[in-house]
């Protein structure tokens, strides 16, 4: 059952995803992109949220957890690609780590994702997006 989940979730993230990078040409505009796709897909779709946190998985097989590590290793992947499009832009700070920069989004995104399951899906993963994207952005602008 699981695996058809992740498999469906997979799927639909990275057509989307795929779609973002092949028309946006601004990578800061493609991690925006990203980021708004990761946290209104997991408010649309709650279960689908328990099974990316690995809150649903808890007693399920280790292999399930695996896929879900590397669906989001190839999402950090993604960013770090529209991070380093974005640095060449000048929409970054030239010096960034794009490593270090898509995993900071990452972390911010699945923490997102944790407190809207923690909360009983009361604090919606985009909830003070207007206020936090801003600021999230500023410190991967700020000089080193």
């Amino acid at each position: 059952m699981y695996e058809g989940l992740i498999e469906f979730i997979e799927q639909t993230l990275f057509s989307l995803i795929n779609r973002i990078l092949a028309e946006e040409p601004q990578g800061l505009q493609q991690v925006q992109a990203m980021v708004q796709l990761l946290l209104g897909f997991a408010e649309k779709n709650r279960g689908m949220t328990r099974v990316l946190t690995g809150e649903a998985l808890v007693n399920e097989n280790e292999r399930l957890q695996a896929r879900v590590n590397q669906l989001l290793d190839r999402v950090e992947a993604s960013l770090k690609q529209a991070l380093r499009i974005a640095a060449s832009q000048g929409g970054v700070d030239q010096g960034l780590d794009a490593a270090a920069g898509a995993n900071l989004v990452l972390c911010w995104v699945q923490g997102r994702w944790q407190q809207f399951v923690k909360s009983g899906f009361s604090r919606p993963p985009l909830g003070q997006w207007e206020n936090q994207w801003p600021l999230l952005m500023r410190g991967l602008s700020a000089p080193a």
